[in-house]
Formats: structure tokens, sequence, C-alpha cells
């Protein structure tokens, strides 16, 4: 977990917002992992967890899904990835999309680069409070 993940997380919990992970991996392997980060048990952080039995990350009916799954609207999502084709389809679902440059991450077309708001940190995400 980049050092930057969880105290951001905090801020955003402290600010009323639900966080969520949508993970190729499975929810089983997402509780373990995140039971047993390196930043410690961080599971209370998180409100829930998807994985692709809600539908494949490069659909946007997935997202869809999930958004009708946790009783908000797609445009109050915000989905963080690091795979332009995800981005794609979560931005099709209407959910707003930041793409996270991270060291080891496939690099990113020129045009991918100037479309999507990218960060490579989550310290760059100035979040408004949810109500």
């Amino acid at each position: 977990i980049f050092e930057d993940v969880v105290p951001a997380i905090r801020k955003w919990r402290e600010a009323g917002m639900k966080i969520y992970i949508y993970s190729s991996g499975s929810i089983e392997a997402q509780k373990l992992l995140f039971g047993y980060s390196t930043e410690g048990d961080i599971l209370e952080l998180f409100d829930g967890h998807f994985d692709t039995k809600i539908g494949p990350k490069v659909e946007s009916e997935s997202y869809r899904r999930i958004a009708a799954s946790i009783g908000c609207a797609p445009n109050n999502i915000l989905f963080l990835t690091d795979v332009p084709r995800e981005a794609n389809a979560a931005e099709e679902a209407d959910t707003h999309v930041a793409v996270v440059i991270r060291p080891g991450n496939a690099g990113l077309t020129d045009d991918e680069k100037s479309y999507y708001s990218l960060i490579s940190s989550f310290t760059e995400l100035f979040l408004p409070s949810s109500t």
C-alpha cells in the first residue's frame, strides 16, 4: 500500500465519504490483503468490497450495478484505476474517473494522458464533503 493511501482514505472518511474497493481479486482476497497490509488491519476504512462477480471491470454495466448496490447515483462516484479500459467503462456509466500513475503500472498513450484526469498520489485529490 502506497504511503499516501491510508491517510487520504482516513481524511475522506472523516469528511463523511464512503470508500469501496472494486478489484479483480476476490472479496475474500481483498479482505486478506487489507486485513494484513503493510499498514496493519485497515478493513475498517472500507464500507464494502466488490469483485468481478458484479461484472467485468471493463463493462460499464458493472459500475451501474455497483452504484445501485450502494444506493448512489453513478455521477456521485469517483473511480480510481490504473487501467484505461476500466476508466472508459466507468466513465460510460457516468462515474467520475481518475487514472492513477504509479511505479510499475503500464504506460499510457499520449491520447490517454491528455484525456483522463491523472494523479500520482491520493493527496492530489480534493473531494467535496459528502452530504
